[in-house]
């Protein structure tokens, strides 16, 4: 077990929220800090993994040149 230091604001709107869903400040801190980690999870689809590459400097330009060169490779 361990103890936090809050500042009594966010103590009183841990407290406030969950009173409002029914569970402990506990069972709150917790469901928050399993949200937290699944979104900043590295990406599992294939959705995810192709918008890291948006910025890559491998597709910047033209998409068409970018193919033509790609297959230009394998000749």
């Amino acid at each position: 077990m361990q103890t936090l230091e809050l500042e009594d604001k966010v103590a009183s709107q841990l407290k406030q929220i969950a009173t409002q869903a029914h569970i402990s400040t506990n069972e709150l801190i917790e469901q928050l800090l399993s949200k937290y980690i699944t979104e900043e999870a590295e990406p599992t689809t294939l959705n995810d993994f192709v918008g890291l590459l948006k910025d890559s400097s491998t597709f910047k330009g033209d998409p068409v040149d970018i193919q033509r060169k790609m297959r230009d490779e394998w000749n």
